[in-house]
């Protein structure tokens, strides 16, 4: 088989970047399963620090992917990245998490990261070295980067059906597969060196071996898994958003585990649910309905509306593996209750679903499936909770019919903000004085509380204080009896002043969504100061504080490091080479540096500047489509394809206009980011009342204009340095992806304490930075090659020919050396 070098090259790209981002993907499923959820967001940042150490690499030592060895280097380092993804997952699924205790847990896990980045960091060298030697063709370069990253979201969503180790499996065969077309490559033209054939293919068959063996007897399951003790583990499947195991009955339950932070009993149809703090509202009611349950699970809660003898019970459950495991292999054992006719059972977003509901419900239960544990050690803390803030609850509440109830239910130590979150979002909705509108108690370490649009009658109240002596729960609040003077200021003040504690009661928002996130701002500082508190009490900060740690450094050290290695370099050449090369600059001076700082700056300040643009756009992205399961690829796919073709819209900006039009861009996006900030967060809000299909036109709408925008200024960047001097871009593009590292951790970190508002006003001064540091270009311009990678038009020195200098036939295209 016969390739072009252009397709050989352009094909292999494409298929690193969709082995590149579903490996991630996959990474994020598994260390959230043995870790917990705040490694899942660490693990979205390890292609961007692979990449940042490739490009580096490749900068420091140029020989080691350049012509004549550019596609046979190509070809081997793809197929390294397989065998490591292959060292990587097993080393992951065979040895699982360490002990919890002593120092040894913080090694352990910093090398199962390390091994997990060195597959990034040898596709990264490879990418860098794409762009390096073949920067006339960036803009299609990008493009097809791009949409091979959207393909391998779209394979995410179907391969993590068979489990995130198989996804694994199938990214490194996409690696291997890579190198195939790297080998094509450079068997295409002569003079280029070969690639090992024999390497590239026993990695593609070891890729499908391994996999089709774990098909046929799965040997590949994760040991150590955060759950129930796994001789118990009756079922366990892998979905699109996490891993759910199910215990063996006992006692007529069976515990449900989605993921390591939640779980959800499952009744048998025998068994009557125990009685629970949630159930309160129906001591009101009686059999009084309709009744929303958001959040099925395992249908304990919707039991229990059919026990107090509620006729129309809507169940929603946003995970469709939860749906299937209720419908599918225990269905007979909970009694087919989903499909029982007084329940209306709706895939989906439950707030979406409530302000869209064509009825006013007289019981909305909104019970909680996280776990203690993960509520006391800070675990929740990167998490969202969109149901969890002033709108999402005052949603609800207009939702009620007037004497309708709404009950909330968390762990105990997060009543204290939930009762922060019910008075603000009741004084928002009229309430003048919102203690007379909450009761609450608690058991099993959790309290419910019960809100209502008007206030609760001395007869209501004493109702449900004998509803919870009859069950033997203690009663949390009551209009007549906060509970605490801490609770007593809660309500009074109703959000408007939080009181001066050590947790932050500050009711969350749409803007600021992190219910769990409890550390005031005031109190940051000491927190992270502390690392024995923060490894026990805040374990996501904890995560966020070590990925913004280990980016910096390296960004750090990246853009120091070549300048110590040139004056190391200085120092061995010795005085008389020294003192040559200075009487020969005064006697002729040398031409000036080129503006390296200028494109190192605008490079990182890009990087940065897209990370906190995608952390934004891409949550809102996610509310707006309201699409079970599938929302995840598909704004990935439409972010990740727009940015694309923005970068190939620059294709004819010639060299000397890409330093107006990068500015131009760059000046746009700072106003497109400020808009954002401004209306962003009431425009999903209020697109959560419309249709599916409206709400899918605004978040194209929505993500396609950042996309395009935002994905113009790597490929101009990349023009620019080009005319400037090549051998930098493997530098800037190191620089670009260890700053969009960092910024994903200060940019979470923003939003958690500041709000997504001021996390795109930190995206619109990144951009603003890059316009005033956009670098020029010199003289002349780069002209598209043809369809073979052969020698190049540029001069020893690194400099692109003048303008109006010959041309290379069109088949004899233009690679720059290695500088």
């Amino acid at each position: 088989m016969r390739v072009s070098q252009r397709s050989g090259l352009f094909s292999g790209v494409a298929a690193l970047a969709c082995a590149t981002v579903l490996l991630e993907i996959s990474l994020t499923r598994i260390y959230a399963a043995l870790f917990g959820e705040p490694h899942a967001f660490v693990a979205l940042a390890l292609p961007l620090v692979g990449a940042g150490a490739g490009g580096a690499l490749l900068y420091l030592a140029p020989p080691l992917v350049r012509p004549p060895a550019l596609f046979a280097r190509m070809a081997i380092l793809s197929s390294l990245a397989s065998g490591a993804t292959l060292a990587a997952i097993i080393l992951l699924a065979q040895r699982g998490p360490a002990p919890a205790a002593g120092p040894a847990p913080l090694a352990w896990i910093a090398l199962l990261y390390a091994a997990s980045t060195v597959p990034f960091a040898l596709a990264g060298l490879a990418l860098a070295a794409a762009i390096r030697h073949v920067a006339f063709e960036m803009p299609r370069l990008y493009l097809l980067d791009l949409v091979g990253g959207a393909v391998g979201g779209l394979a995410a969503a179907v391969a993590l059906r068979a489990g995130a180790p198989r996804a694994a499996l199938a990214a490194a065969i996409f690696f291997a597969v890579a190198g195939v077309f790297f080998y094509l490559g450079s068997r295409c033209r002569e003079g280029e060196q070969r690639a090992p054939g024999g390497l590239v293919a026993t990695f593609v068959l070891g890729g499908f071996v391994l996999l089709a063996g774990d098909v046929g007897a799965p040997w590949l399951r994760l040991a150590g898994l955060r759950r129930g003790a796994p001789d118990r583990t009756e079922h366990e499947a892998w979905t699109e958003r996490s891993l759910i195991t199910v215990d063996r009955p006992r006692a007529g339950t069976a515990m449900m585990r989605l993921g390591s932070a939640a779980q959800s009993p499952i009744l048998d149809a025998k068994t009557v649910p125990p009685p629970q703090p949630e159930d309160m509202a129906y001591a009101l009611h009686k059999d009084e309905g309709p009744a929303l349950v958001v959040g099925a699970g395992g249908g304990r809660d919707v039991r229990a509306a059919l026990k107090a003898g509620q006729k129309d019970v809507y169940a929603v459950e946003g995970d469709r593996g939860v749906v299937e495991v209720m419908r599918g292999r225990y269905a007979a054992f909970n009694g087919h209750l989903f499909d029982k006719p007084e329940v209306h059972l709706v895939e989906g977003d439950g707030r979406s679903f409530a302000r869209r509901a064509p009825l006013l419900f007289r019981n909305i239960v909104i019970p909680s499936a996280e776990t203690a544990e993960a509520s006391t050690s800070g675990a929740l803390a990167l998490s969202e909770s969109r149901l969890h803030t002033v709108e999402g609850v005052g949603d609800f509440l207009s939702r009620l019919t007037p004497e309708g109830t709404l009950v909330l239910s968390r762990a105990d130590v997060d009543f204290d903000r939930l009762l922060s979150l019910a008075a603000a979002a009741l004084r928002r909705a009229g309430a003048a004085d919102p203690k007379d509108h909450l009761f609450a108690c608690s058991a099993a370490q959790r309290t419910a509380l019960l809100a209502r649009r008007t206030p609760l009658a001395r007869q209501d109240v004493e109702a449900l204080r004998r509803h919870c002596r009859r069950h033997k729960f203690s009663e949390a609040f009551a209009p007549d009896r906060p509970g605490t003077p801490i609770r007593e200021l809660i309500v009074e003040a109703a959000g408007a002043r939080a009181p001066e504690v050590e947790a932050d009661l500050a009711p969350p928002t749409d803007d600021r969504p992190f219910f769990s996130y409890s550390v005031p701002a005031r109190r940051l500082p000491a927190v992270l100061g502390d690392l024995g508190a923060l490894r026990a009490e805040q374990a996501g900060l904890c995560a966020l504080a070590a990925l913004l740690a280990v980016g910096a450094g390296l960004f750090a050290l990246v853009a120091l490091l070549p300048v110590l290695a040139a004056r190391v370099g200085r120092l061995r050449r010795g005085a008389a080479a020294l003192d040559a090369a200075t009487a020969a600059s005064a006697a002729s001076p040398p031409p000036p540096p080129p503006p390296r700082a200028r494109a190192l700056f605008f490079f990182a300040a890009i990087g940065a500047g897209f990370a906190l643009v995608e952390l934004a756009v891409f949550r809102h992205g996610l509310l707006l489509l309201d699409l079970p399961v599938h929302e995840l690829p598909a704004v990935l796919v439409v972010l990740l394809v727009s940015a694309g073709v923005g970068g190939l819209l620059t294709a004819r900006v010639a060299p000397d206009a890409a330093t107006w039009t990068s500015a131009r861009v760059a000046e746009v996006l700072v106003v497109a980011a400020v808009l954002a900030a401004v209306g962003l967060v009431p425009l999903a809000r209020w697109s959560l009342g419309l249709a599916a299909f409206p709400r899918a036109v605004l978040a194209l709408a929505i993500l396609v204009p950042f996309g395009l925008l935002a994905g113009a200024l790597a490929p101009l960047g990349v023009k620019l340095v080009a005319s400037i001097s090549p051998a930098l871009l493997p530098w800037c593009w190191s620089l670009c992806a260890l700053a969009g590292a960092t910024a994903m951790a200060l940019g979470a970190l923003c939003a958690m304490n500041l709000g997504y508002s001021a996390l795109l006003l930190g995206a619109g001064l990144a951009y603003l930075l890059a316009a005033a540091a956009v670098p020029p270009a010199a003289a002349g311009s780069i002209a598209a090659g043809g369809d073979e990678l052969g020698p190049s038009s540029v001069d020893a020195a690194g400099a692109p020919p003048a303008r109006g200098a010959a041309r290379p036939e069109p088949d004899v295209p233009e690679v720059a050396p290695a500088g």
